[in-house]
């Protein structure tokens, strides 16, 4: 979520809509650690945010029980795993969007938010206007955000119809 948000300049949602989030170290390392090695600019907009401290790196106090997670569900990435744990933990909402990790997000008792959650509650907030969620989404996917296309249609006449009765279609 963190990657898409920021390649398509919209991390500014999440604080806007979370105050603060907090991310398990290896996810720090996933995107920042990683994506600056890699050369990924948006690694530099999840740095920024974790300098101007809204973006919070924590670690789990769990003892490893991310890791029973990885290895019993090779699908679950090690950074997903973590912030699973530290949610849990926290008692805090989870933020994902692999359907493998929203399943086992749920079926730890968690509700997880995707990014596509957070743009369309924007929309819905009116901190974006129909066209803004539409260059996101647009932006996201030219950059390998995976979505089913009836999820993509779905979400697109629900911009359209939000908009039509908010009065921001072309706003």
């Amino acid at each position: 979520m963190l990657i898409w948000l920021a390649k398509a300049g919209r991390l500014d949602l999440l604080r806007d809509q979370y105050q603060r989030i907090l991310i398990p170290p290896e996810v720090y390392t996933e995107v920042v650690v990683d994506g600056l090695r890699e050369g990924y600019p948006d690694a530099y907009v999840v740095k920024d945010a974790v300098e101007q401290g809204w973006i919070v790196v924590e670690a789990n106090e769990a003892g490893g029980r991310e890791r029973r997670l990885t290895d019993d569900l090779r699908e679950i990435h090690e950074g997903e795993a973590a912030a699973m744990v530290l949610a849990l933990s926290r008692g805090l909402p989870i933020l994902v969007d692999e359907s493998s990790g929203r399943i086992l997000a749920e079926a730890l008792g968690l509700a997880p938010k995707g990014t596509l959650y957070v743009v369309l509650k924007a929309l819905h907030d009116g901190k974006l206007t129909g066209s803004e969620v539409r260059d996101a989404i647009a932006s996201m996917v030219s950059s390998g955000f995976r979505i089913e296309p009836s999820l993509l249609e779905r979400v697109l006449r629900e911009v359209t119809l939000f908009s039509k009765r908010d009065g921001s279609l072309g706003a």
